[in-house]
């Protein structure tokens, strides 16, 4: 249980000190003519608490994202490594396929919180709940997975590397 809890901390604190470069790299990337002029006529950080614009769900999300990652990898690790499993594979092998089996299982958590922060962040004036409850009113819970594969696969792959 403690890989659980170690996870959804380091997942919050990546959040909270990542939240800057990431508003900023956001911002940079949805940086085009189709995009409200208010949007590049205004400051990027104009008060304190945007720093921090969008991260709710995140907040949440990683933590738990993170949580789910450290507890399955643990948990796949050891299944892996039974006598009989041990003599079909390397040991790098079985760390391959717990990180995979784990990226791909936060897929659950990571596509949802994913979505909303980047939608969030491309309108300022919203929450992370408004833009979540947005999504489910519109699409329902299904639209919260809208680009949920792709994610699932760069998670599975990028974990098990």
């Amino acid at each position: 249980m403690a890989d659980f809890y170690a996870g959804y901390i380091s997942g919050a604190l990546g959040i909270l000190l990542g939240s800057p470069l990431d508003i900023l790299k956001v911002h940079l990337q949805s940086h085009s003519s189709s995009l409200p002029s208010t949007l590049s006529s205004t400051p990027l950080f104009p008060t304190v608490t945007s720093y921090i614009r969008g991260t709710t769900a995140p907040l949440l999300g990683h933590g738990g994202l993170n949580a789910i990652l450290y507890y399955t990898y643990n948990r796949t690790l050891s299944l892996l490594s039974t006598p009989q499993l041990q003599q079909q594979q390397s040991p790098l092998a079985r760390i391959w396929a717990a990180g995979a089996v784990s990226g791909a299982v936060s897929f659950v958590l990571s596509a949802p919180t994913e979505l909303v922060k980047v939608r969030a962040q491309m309108h300022p004036g919203k929450s992370s709940y408004e833009v979540a409850r947005g999504v489910i009113k519109r699409e329902g819970v299904r639209g919260l997975y809208f680009g949920g594969v792709v994610t699932g696969v760069r998670d599975s792959v990028g974990y098990g590397f």
